[in-house]
């Protein structure tokens, strides 16, 4: 399995307490990995660094075998990289403007980005919610919105913060789904939670993040222990 982003010596503190000391975290291409962690122990922090959205102290990134300047990574990592919070920011308007807004930014023809609208519509199974405020939908609409907006991008790393938070089963489902499906399509994907045996089902590796290093852990599923990808 290739690798796409690999990040070395990882430090960051946080009013002067050492966070994050990660030696190692490789994102490989079309890969699951579930980041388990108590509150507080530093999930989103290192999320937001992947996504270059946070500096760290210090890290070597190299994406796609070329090793980059802190800088010149973070223009990329916002190229590739996407990162969803649990509870995703939408805006004051309509499903369909919602999901049009990154081809907006990007300055895409009006036609293109109608298509790519329509199919992310078609993806989510929110047609019928295009033209409803975003604000007023439940969370687990809310939630198919956010994946939508971020598919059309085409992201080649997803990150998802505490994705099934408060949800009902129905909505979870859904949300397993869209997750299996950006799979097929080739996105890895780095799932932060504290309740692991909810995602257990859809990951390939579990790392588990204590006193700010990462820890391999044991695939469990249906009472099970497998491990499929190694990650270091």
């Amino acid at each position: 399995m290739s690798e796409i982003i690999h990040y070395s010596n990882l430090r960051k503190s946080v009013h002067g307490e050492l966070l994050l000391n990660i030696d190692s975290l490789v994102i490989n291409e079309q890969a699951c990995v579930a980041l388990s962690g108590r509150n507080g122990a530093g999930k989103s922090t290192l999320m937001r660094i992947i996504a270059g959205l946070e500096t760290p102290d210090s890290v070597t990134v190299t994406l796609d075998d070329k090793t980059l300047s802190w800088r010149r990574a973070c223009q990329k990592m916002r190229t590739h990289v996407i990162y969803l919070h649990q509870n995703p920011y939408l805006f004051d308007c309509s499903v369909t403007d919602n999901i049009a807004y990154g081809l907006r930014r990007k300055k895409l023809p009006i036609k293109d980005i109608s298509r790519k609208v329509s199919d992310a519509l078609d993806w989510a199974g929110i047609g019928h919610l295009q033209l409803r405020n975003a604000r007023e939908l439940s969370g687990g609409e809310r939630q198919r919105v956010a994946f939508a907006r971020a598919r059309i991008l085409s992201p080649r790393v997803l990150l998802l913060d505490e994705p099934m938070t408060n949800m009902d089963s129905e909505a979870r489902e859904q949300t397993c789904r869209m997750i299996r499906r950006l799979r097929e399509d080739g996105v890895s994907i780095l799932l932060a939670t504290h309740e692991y045996h909810t995602v257990a089902h859809l990951c390939d590796a579990h790392l588990s993040l204590q006193a700010g290093r990462l820890h391999p852990q044991p695939l469990e599923q249906d009472g099970e222990e497998r491990k499929i990808i190694p990650y270091r």
